[in-house]
């Protein structure tokens, strides 16, 4: 069972981190990812930290609900606070009518993606915070 902290700063991170990409350009909220200080004491099962993280946005409204950027982000807070080194990917592809679609996921201590439901194989990675050089999809 989690402890009463480690929920609060679960639930603060789904509160705070969706807010902060709406108000602000989501690269400058991915560089402060980067310095997500860590914290003393026990790391909790990534698995765990997602199931929390996936129930919590879902069950949210507007600005808060459920996001792959959303999910990816406050993810990449929690997994740092917990000491791994894990980023937000952003990735593009070409749907078969030609549309352009995005998509965020975690990659974390060279694990790529990360506690991902789906594949992510035919998305192109565009941008991550450790590797700031942009591509074309």
């Amino acid at each position: 069972m989690l402890r009463f902290g480690r929920k609060v700063e679960i639930v603060l991170a789904c509160a705070v981190v969706p807010c902060a990409l709406e108000v602000l350009p989501a690269s400058t909220v991915l560089r402060w990812l980067k310095r997500t200080p860590r914290r003393n004491g026990d790391a909790i099962a990534p698995g765990r930290i997602a199931h929390h993280v996936d129930r919590l946005l879902i069950r949210a409204p507007w600005v808060w609900h459920y996001t792959c950027l959303r999910r990816a982000a406050v993810l990449a807070v929690l997994l740092r606070r917990d000491g791994r080194d894990a980023d937000v990917v952003l990735g593009a592809r070409r749907r078969a009518d030609g549309e352009l679609e995005a998509h965020a996921w975690v990659r974390c201590d060279g694990e790529d993606p990360f506690l991902e439901h789906g594949d992510v194989r035919s998305y192109r990675a565009l941008r991550t915070p450790s590797d700031p050089t942009s591509h074309d999809p």
